[in-house]
């Protein structure tokens, strides 16, 4: 009785193995919206600015004219460590696409999800920024784009200063 049992539930793992991976899919969007990731942020600025975003968003989904809010947006105001940056978001709208950008680094665009349709959009991950700059999401919800930033202060050796 047992063995039946240890072959009914592996055979259920076997085709949820084999299945599973068909069912979900991704993009790659270096390959299919190249543009949003060659947008590169003015690493001599003095101030963090958001107009390479602006730039990448519209690269990406077609358009920059985005709503405020909707977003939950938490990062560090200061972050000791620029190296490792946690970054979370969530959203209650029925996101179809969820990207992330920052004004820090040279490249502009950070990750970009798609997101299913039965899907919670609760993310949570860590970034690099090389210095003081916003940290924005964009989320694209029934035809609209939502959009949330955040300046988060970077300090070289944790001098808080």
């Amino acid at each position: 009785m047992q063995r039946r049992d240890f072959f009914k539930k592996a055979g259920v793992a076997i085709f949820a193995a084999v299945v599973a991976p068909s069912m979900l899919s991704a993009e790659d969007f270096r390959k299919t919206k190249p543009a949003a990731w060659k947008v590169k942020n003015d690493q001599k600025a003095k101030k963090p600015s958001l107009d390479a975003t602006d730039e990448a968003i519209k690269d990406l989904f077609g358009t920059d004219k985005t709503s405020k809010g909707s977003i939950n947006l938490k990062a560090p105001e200061i972050a000791e460590n620029g190296a490792v940056v946690p970054i979370s978001f969530s959203t209650k709208l029925n996101a179809s696409k969820i990207a992330v950008f920052q004004s820090a680094n040279p490249e502009t665009t950070v990750a970009v999800f798609t997101v299913h349709e039965k899907s919670i959009p609760n993310y949570s991950i860590r970034i690099k920024m090389q210095k003081t700059g916003y940290v924005t999401v964009v989320a694209e919800a029934d035809g609209k784009l939502y959009k949330v930033s955040k300046l988060v202060k970077v300090t070289i050796g944790g001098c808080g200063g």
